[in-house]
């Protein structure tokens, strides 16, 4: 014979689990058997019928009771069965509870034990479909329907990068599957950030054979900004900065996603990717006081056409570099046992340019990659990132 597991074995808890290892074991199990994750409808109802019947202390400890006398022995799936042969067939709990005119008289493993009182209140509560097993059981058989919760129902709502800075009022229509549709006044709080949830109790789906509804949560979306971007409370912008700027420092202008203006400070020699941080600039914290961080990240922008002045200028800076003690590629030279540095700007007064000279002790080098060669028109280039650009 298979015995079935009882409540505690399918909670997966010790009979004398504490109610919040009996809590935790239920909430565990019913996440992952929940119908509307894609669980096991029958493990789930299984789950809540053992929780049901363990998170009462009354139930639990009638329930105690007859796990005590091995009302169980014939397995769980004779409960119903066995009390609903209380008439005398004993089948289900390993024996029965017969009715007559003496009162309840109950019977354990064919062993009459005759009227035992609170035990036999307790058989007697469940023919009646009450006591251990809840209210929720009809003993000819069958489960009755219990109230069910409505679902959760998750909408989002598309907020300007403004409305989510300063907070803002929308009206909005649902439709809720079953429940028409409803109107929603939402608050959006200031500071309102991307995926940001807020719950409206009891606008979601409609119950279940009278049961509550559901709630309705409704997730932010912030549409894309054409200066700032967000990360938290924090609000990011890019900076371009030119040749000049980064390599000679300069003071220039920021615009604040609140309306002010910041003077922000370039240091000479910044670096492409550098990023400053401004305090209390970004946005409104939602959830604690002050605001986040405007962060300006620098950005080295390359003209996309030189004029004349330009071009002289930066043909005068390349002959003023000296090769032998200016090459930003180490590495290259190194492996090339020669200096990378190749210059294609007039030379002063009829002098050699740097790096069109031939290499000494032998002819100019025939190798198109050597010195001045240029990626062909449409051709690739890999940045540092490893990607194609």
């Amino acid at each position: 014979m298979v015995t079935e597991k009882n409540y505690y074995d399918i909670l997966g808890v010790k009979q004398n689990a504490s109610a919040d290892e009996i809590k935790k074991a239920f909430k565990k199990l019913a996440r992952k058997h929940h119908p509307d994750t894609g669980g096991d409808e029958a493990k789930f109802k299984e789950v809540s019928e053992a929780y049901d019947t363990l998170s009462d202390r009354q139930r639990r400890e009638d329930y105690d009771t007859m796990l005590r006398y091995g009302a169980f022995t014939g397995g769980m799936g004779g409960a119903g069965r066995g009390a609903a042969g209380a008439a005398g067939r004993g089948a289900g709990f390993g024996g029965g509870v017969g009715g007559g005119q003496g009162g309840w008289r109950t019977v354990i493993n064919n062993v009459d034990l005759g009227n035992l009182g609170g035990i036999g209140d307790i058989f007697s509560r469940m023919a009646h479909g009450e006591g251990a097993f809840g209210t929720g059981w009809d003993f000819n058989g069958a489960q009755t329907q219990r109230a069910q919760k409505g679902r959760e129902v998750h909408v989002t709502l598309e907020v300007s990068f403004e409305e989510a800075f300063v907070g803002a009022e929308k009206r909005v229509t649902i439709r809720i599957e079953g429940g028409g549709e409803q109107v929603i006044d939402v608050k959006v709080p200031a500071g309102a950030v991307p995926g940001g949830k807020l719950r409206y109790k009891g606008k979601g789906s409609p119950g279940v054979d009278g049961g509550e509804a559901g709630d309705l949560v409704i997730a932010t979306e912030i549409k894309p900004h054409s200066l700032y971007a967000r990360k938290g409370a924090n609000v990011l912008i890019d900076l371009p900065i030119s040749v000049a700027e980064a390599t000679l420092g300069a003071s220039i202008m920021v615009p604040a996603p609140d309306g002010s203006r910041v003077k922000l400070r370039i240091p000479a020699d910044t670096k492409d990717g550098k990023t400053f941080v401004i305090k209390s600039k970004g946005a409104p914290r939602v959830k604690g006081e002050g605001f986040g961080e405007l962060r300006v990240q620098a950005h080295l922008t390359l003209p996309a056409k030189l004029n004349e002045g330009q071009k002289a200028a930066l043909e005068a800076f390349a002959v003023a570099s000296d090769p032998s003690g200016f090459d930003i590629r180490p590495a290259i030279a190194k492996a090339i046992g020669a200096s990378s540095v190749s210059v294609n700007a007039a030379p002063a007064d009829g002098a050699p340019s740097v790096g069109s000279a031939a290499p000494t002790g032998g002819p100019a080098s025939s190798d198109p990659s050597v010195g001045s060669a240029a990626p062909a028109d449409g051709a690739a280039v890999m940045t540092d990132e490893g990607e194609a650009s």
